[in-house]
């Protein structure tokens, strides 16, 4: 699976790069359904943004997390893909 980040207003550390690669890895359940993914990490005077944006299997998938903390908010993006992909895992299989 091929991660694009891509950075908004600020220089992410070398650190935060790794962690983002490390996270990924708890969707490797999925990686027989996603083609292509893109993660936007953003500081903004709201806080730390993540967003993450999977194609996967022909549909398209958007989770955002804002929090003042960019481990945190990678934790909750992360949390909410894999909601989504379970969640539409289990619609494919009982279809």
């Amino acid at each position: 699976m091929q991660i694009e980040l891509t950075p908004r207003h600020y220089e992410p550390t070398d650190r935060i790069k790794k962690y983002v690669e490390e996270e990924f890895r708890k969707l490797k359940l999925f990686e027989n359904l996603i083609t292509h993914c893109k993660v936007i990490l953003e500081k903004s005077k709201d806080g730390e943004m993540v967003e993450i944006a999977l194609h996967a299997a022909g549909k398209d998938f958007i989770a955002r997390a804002i929090t003042n903390d960019m481990v945190k908010s990678v934790d909750q993006a992360i949390a909410k893909m894999e909601r989504q992909l379970q969640k539409y895992k289990e619609k494919r299989k009982s279809h």
